[in-house]
């Protein structure tokens, strides 16, 4: 190892350390000063307790739609995983995500370490990667049109959500713009392969390393995958990306119901209006999955010009929610990546010729390889053509 690379790596580290202090020091500051100051934590656990029966079987209901409906649109983007296998791969990665700063890279690593064994190849999961990654981003800039359409149609809608319109809507639009250049020009994809290779040749030249050659002509190759997929799945993207979307407010909207918030004090429109406003914010990853931005900000605007009491209830739906769609997944992707490395650990120590066998007998054991053999290298390695993005939670 050179002493520039070695040095690269030292002020990473420090970038890293960095970053994952400052999200601590937001999310004690968040829970511990500013979000007391708006409701009470006692009065919030208190409606909590007075939830009814029948409500919280109903949010046990909806929580589980709110999971389903993501993982079914990992299926969507991933042609040959089961929704089985999307579950112990999105709960696991999303374990992740929700608990380490900056954790996008990582939940991806897992991700592609679980895909990887099921047979699926490199350029095969990174492509996975963008067009998840896009569609998601899509609604997240997307949504705030729609909150605003929403809101005005029963009152004046607010500047903010006008602002956030506004920047929604031309994120959203130079986006799509890009995207469809890209998958309709052989030309600007071909440029676009030239332009990364002559940035790729650059960077490895600093640490005296050749990179891959002919990234143009992997451009091309990657252009052709991805308008295939949109082509015969494109469609179906859209749908599961707008269930998934929508699903993770009604969990929101149920919470607040459940609270005892009536509709003269948070009406639909408002509560879809926050929550389109919050997953715009929440696109700066400052914290974990956007923890205590989401938290404040939500009750903060929800509670805007209500008293005491209508307060507390806000803020204690919007904890619930937070609980549902935030905290539920971790123990649950914990326990599911434990159990699928000690499954595979137990394949892996099995012959050859029987462990066809035992994979069929184990839970995570189910369709045949869909693409080419496991690799324990991430799909970067596989394809340097293309680089896999992160793939976030479609509900974060």
């Amino acid at each position: 190892m050179t002493d520039a690379t070695a040095e690269q790596r030292r002020k990473r580290r420090r970038r890293q350390r960095l970053t994952q202090l400052l999200a601590i020091a937001v999310i004690l500051a968040v829970f511990g000063f500013i979000f007391p100051s708006i409701a009470s934590y006692g009065a919030a656990w208190d409606d909590v307790r007075s939830m009814s029966t029948s409500w919280i079987l109903a949010l046990i209901g909806i929580t589980m739609l709110n999971l389903v409906t993501g993982w079914w649109f990992i299926t969507t983007c991933l042609p040959g995983l089961t929704l089985r296998r999307a579950a112990a791969m999105n709960l696991s990665s999303t374990a992740v995500a929700n608990t380490v700063p900056g954790g996008g890279a990582i939940s991806l690593g897992v991700s592609w370490n679980m895909a990887s064994t099921w047979g699926f190849s490199g350029e095969t999961f990174t492509l996975y990667t963008l067009v998840s990654g896009l569609w998601s981003q899509f609604a997240k800039f997307g949504t705030p049109a729609v909150a605003l359409i929403a809101l005005a149609s029963v009152r004046g809608a607010d500047r903010t959500l006008v602002l956030a319109t506004i920047l929604g809507t031309g994120v959203f639009l130079a986006a799509l713009g890009a995207v469809v250049a890209a998958l309709h020009s052989e030309s600007f994809m071909a440029a676009l392969g030239r332009f990364a290779q002559r940035a790729l040749n650059r960077v490895m030249g600093w640490f005296h390393r050749s990179g891959p050659r002919n990234l143009e002509q992997g451009f091309l190759d990657f252009k052709h995958q991805a308008a295939h997929l949109l082509k015969t799945r494109g469609w179906l993207i859209s749908v599961s990306t707008l269930a998934s979307d929508l699903t993770g407010w009604v969990v929101q909207f149920s919470c607040l119901r459940a609270c005892g918030v009536t509709a003269a004090e948070v009406s639909w429109e408002k509560s879809f209006a926050g929550y389109a406003l919050i997953r715009l914010l929440t696109t700066i990853p400052i914290t974990p999955g956007g923890l205590g931005i989401t938290e404040v900000g939500l009750t903060a605007y929800l509670a805007s010009g209500q008293g005491t009491a209508v307060t507390d209830r806000i803020g204690a739906a919007i904890l619930l929610a937070r609980a549902l769609t935030f905290v539920v997944p971790i123990p649950l992707g914990a326990v599911n990546f434990t159990v699928w490395r000690w499954l595979r650990r137990k394949i892996d120590a099995v012959p050859a010729p029987a462990a066809a066998s035992a994979e069929s007998e184990t839970a995570s054991a189910e369709p045949e390889p869909v693409a080419s053999a496991p690799s324990a290298d991430p799909p970067a390695a596989a394809s340097p053509a293309r680089p896999p993005l992160e793939s976030p939670d479609p509900k974060s």
